[in-house]
């Protein structure tokens, strides 16, 4: 399934390229009709979506797009005409920032004109796309006067708890982790770790605990060369526990990142191990007075962004 990190910059976007964006139910795309565009009321329909992607990991709007059928190719509508506004690219910057309150800061627009033959979009006309990003002023009022979140292709607002913890973002960093497993087929694999701060603010302590499968494609793993434990989790599947204190690396301040290299080796449990193994990484990270952070990493989405994986027999 593709993600809203896995898309070309707005600004690369063109026909085909928008002709080709997945369809289903995600939560950070919307296509609209031309219609939804030239209704009076789109300024408090769209003023939703900006709040809750800018609450929340941001997101994308289009128009000029019928309603999709996941089984089926976008289709485009033809457009909307240029001339609904003046200088329409410059007056969808100045007017979608303010549709939430407080203004977004950072928000970016791009006009699709058709292409030079065989275009779906007709002359005179443009397809809108809105990129409306996470934003560090969180949380955004849509029009209504309500906070937004978007869950699958629904919009719904905000209770009390959920604005209170946005607005506690801004005190606490945002950690994100990745997971790489590397193998030629032919050597030891190893395990790629890396956490980065995207946030605003320091991480001057901090600690990762890293729960992974006990076994891979069949093959029974370990650290070989790290003092890990081997645990089960409440319903009975084993896990191999990995703990990285910060000794391992500096302070995590604003924009920066560490990360280690560990190996993995194929052994056989003694004694055996009686219980499935976990099919995923799930990784919980510690920083000062920041709540627990918990990812999960598929073991297939840390394996296709490698080389081939294959532990290698003994």
């Amino acid at each position: 399934m593709a993600t809203a990190g896995e898309l070309k910059p707005l600004a690369d976007w063109d026909e085909d390229y928008l002709s080709a964006l997945p369809v289903g139910e995600f939560d950070w795309i919307e296509y609209k009709g031309t219609e939804k565009f030239t209704n009076p009321a789109w300024h408090d329909d769209i003023s939703k979506y900006v709040s809750a992607w800018a609450n929340y990991d941001g997101g994308y709007i289009v128009f000029g797009v019928k309603d999709p059928v996941s089984t089926e190719p976008l289709t485009l509508d033809g457009g909307v005409p240029e001339n609904v506004r003046p200088k329409l690219g410059d007056w969808l910057d100045q007017v979608v920032p303010r549709l939430v309150e407080p203004p977004l800061t950072r928000l970016t627009t791009k006009l699709i004109h058709p292409k030079p033959a065989e275009s779906k979009i007709k002359p005179g006309n443009v397809i809108v796309a809105i990129h409306i990003p996470e934003s560090e002023n969180a949380p955004h009022q849509a029009r209504d006067h309500k906070y937004y979140q978007r869950v699958g292709r629904k919009l719904e607002p905000l209770k009390d708890r959920a604005i209170k913890d946005i607005i506690g973002r801004r005190r606490f960093p945002k950690l994100r982790t990745t997971i790489l497993i590397h193998s030629t087929g032919f050597s030891e694999p190893t395990v790629f770790w890396r956490v980065e701060n995207l946030g605003s603010a320091l991480a001057l302590h901090w600690k990762a605990v890293v729960k992974f499968p006990t076994s891979i494609n069949n093959n029974e793993i370990t650290f070989p060369d790290e003092d890990v434990k081997f645990c089960e989790t409440p319903d009975g599947e084993s896990f191999i526990e990995l703990r990285i204190p910060q000794r391992l690396g500096p302070p995590l301040f604003p924009g920066s990142d560490t990360s280690r290299s560990f190996k993995l080796a194929v052994v056989t449990h003694r004694p055996p191990l009686t219980a499935p193994s976990i099919k995923d990484v799930r990784v919980t990270t510690f920083a000062d007075e920041m709540p627990p952070f918990n990812e999960v990493i598929q073991i297939g989405d840390a394996i296709k962004t490698s080389r081939r994986f294959e532990i290698p027999g003994r």
